[in-house]
């Protein structure tokens, strides 16, 4: 088997699709900027037109669970038979690594080459991901916090997605020993291009072009990408959502989010936000 699937793994809300634009920009290596059709042909790992497609199985006619035991082998199959310019699939996901009822990983190591993992603090998260979701606060900050959390499924036009909490779908990708990871925050994505972009690439294997990474960056500005969706719309943006790509600010949670709420969010996830420094030695916020 080919070991040729890199999966674009995020909690909802971390930079995923701005990183997928940077990147489309970076293998086509245009001078101009790309459109969002280009990410639109690549769908991710949960379509649910794709599964039927290659399965034969409506996914909306079988349990969740026994959608997962197909998975792996869809993966499979899209690592023979899908063609890309560059031989690499790339797939964003929102699943946690978990593994199905007969105990095999969702995403099979024999055909994954690794995969880069988006953290952003879940402060930002919250409040991007209630708008996102046309949700309230208080129940966003709930769903963070839920062991239990998914996402998806029941018809909704993508395969049921389990979440965890914030914390630990960093967790179950972070403590997984089956591929190889690269972790990148989305701060760091928003202060540090260069090297934070920079750092994927290398980590991809793709040759490393300074003039053209640069490019790129450019190329998939968030003000960029918000009015390319303003004058042509874009696919993955939920039918009540007022838009796709919102504001992409840190820190953002300080104007939506009152003390209590805050305090909610940094108790639960504590342990994990001081780790990736949303949290100095004393465990006030950073950002």
């Amino acid at each position: 088997m080919k070991k040729n699937i890199v999966w674009l793994a995020s909690y909802p809300k971390s930079g995923n699709t701005w990183f997928r634009m940077f990147l489309a920009n970076y293998l086509k290596n245009s001078v101009t900027a790309i459109s969002l059709e280009e990410i639109e042909r690549t769908p991710i790992s949960s379509d649910a037109v794709g599964f039927e497609e290659i399965s034969g199985f409506n996914p909306f006619e079988l349990s969740p669970d026994e959608v997962d035991l197909y998975r792996p082998e869809m993966y499979q199959y899209l690592s023979e038979n899908e063609e890309t310019e560059a031989g690499i699939l790339y797939k964003k996901t929102h699943d946690a690594y978990i593994h199905n009822v007969h105990n095999i990983p969702l995403f099979p190591k024999e055909v994954t080459k690794g995969a880069v993992y988006f953290v952003r603090n879940p402060l930002d998260v919250c409040v991007s991901y209630a708008n996102h979701a046309t949700a309230k606060i208080e129940r966003t900050i709930q769903f963070l916090q839920n062991e239990k959390a998914e996402i998806a499924g029941k018809k909704s036009g993508q395969l049921r997605q389990i979440m965890f909490s914030w914390k630990n779908h960093i967790k179950s990708w972070q403590q997984q020993d089956q591929i190889p990871v690269h972790i990148v925050r989305y701060e760091d994505m928003k202060q540090d291009p260069i090297n934070t972009f920079g750092s994927i690439i290398q980590f991809l294997g793709i040759v490393y072009d300074e003039e053209r990474l640069k490019r790129s960056i450019i190329n998939s500005d968030f003000t960029l990408l918000q009015q390319m969706e303003q004058e042509k719309g874009f696919k993955e943006k939920p039918q009540n959502s007022k838009g796709f790509f919102r504001e992409g600010k840190t820190g953002n949670y300080r104007e939506h989010l009152n003390e209590e709420q805050i305090k909610q969010l940094v108790t639960y996830h504590y342990d994990t936000m001081k780790e990736f420094g949303y949290l100095d030695a004393q465990g006030n916020l950073t950002i």
